[in-house]
This record gives C-alpha cells, structure tokens and sequence, in this order.
C-alpha cells in the first residue's frame, strides 16, 4: 500500500499498519515472505520504499543453516544492511521506522524501532517488542512517511 494511500485512510502510520499485518504470521525461515526477522526488515523496507532490499535472499534459504549461508554470501547482516540503508546512526537516535540489528549469540536479530520499544519477528505471535536497542541502527523512514507521521500521529 503506498504511503499516499494510506494517509487518505487514516487508519493509522504505515509502521502500525505494517506490525499489526505481521503479528499475524508466525516466524518461520521463509526467505519468500517476512516470516523471519531479516526478510521481516525486507518488508518494512518494500512498505517504505517500493523496492525489495532482499532479492539476493529471496529463495535462497529454507531453515536456518541455509540462511546463515546465505546471509554469509552478502557478507554478514551488518555488511547486507550496510548495502540497503544509506545512513547508519546511534541506537540512541533511532527514531520510529529506523532499523536495527541485536547481536544475539552468533547470530544478528532484525528490528525496527517504534519510539520507545523496538519490535523484531517472534515465535508464534508474530511480533515481539523489547526495550533493549539495537546495536547497529540504520535510518529507513523517508521523508515522506515522517511527514505522515508528524500529520496523523504514531500509534502502536
């Protein structure tokens, strides 16, 4: 849906109508849709911009020792984000719609910011929110949605 669209509905910023699409479908490695946390960034960014950040990956993993694989092939999660978002900035001055890795294990989660929390792709639920920031930060919100945000306000 784009973003002129949307603000005609008035049903919401195009972050909260992006996770409460997403809270309900449960994780899975599905490289084709947003089921994991990576390809759920991918979709973010689709809803944002029009374009997918994720063709390199899309189809090339199914659990998830073929998406490390994959994910290695790009260079690592920090190295692929480098490659889509232009701009990498402070966890600390994330703003809503920003997105984000956590170093977890050995591994790197995908989240997006959403003002105080940030929301990552959960288990069964869909979506899950944590207060912990993220350890890499890159600006994904174009102008264009922050005005809309600014317009109808940020509801979670």
């Amino acid at each position: 849906m784009k973003a002129a669209a949307i603000a005609e509905t008035g049903r919401g910023d195009l972050l909260s109508i992006y996770l409460r699409a997403e809270m309900a479908k449960p994780f899975s490695w599905d490289s084709f849709g947003t089921g994991d946390c990576m390809m759920f960034l991918a979709g973010w960014w689709i809803m944002l911009h029009g374009a997918d950040p994720a063709t390199a990956l899309r189809g090339a993993y199914h659990d998830e020792a073929s998406a490390r694989a994959a994910l290695a092939k790009e260079g690592g999660a920090v190295a692929f984000l480098d490659g889509v978002a232009a701009e990498r900035c402070e966890a600390s001055h994330a703003r809503r719609g920003d997105i984000g890795l956590l170093s977890f294990k050995d591994w790197h989660l995908g989240l997006i910011c959403t003002g105080p929390m940030w929301a990552m792709r959960y288990g069964s639920g869909g979506v899950g929110f944590i207060s912990r920031p993220a350890d890499f930060t890159w600006r994904s919100t174009p102008a264009q949605a922050l005005e809309m945000e600014q317009r109808y306000g940020a509801r979670n």
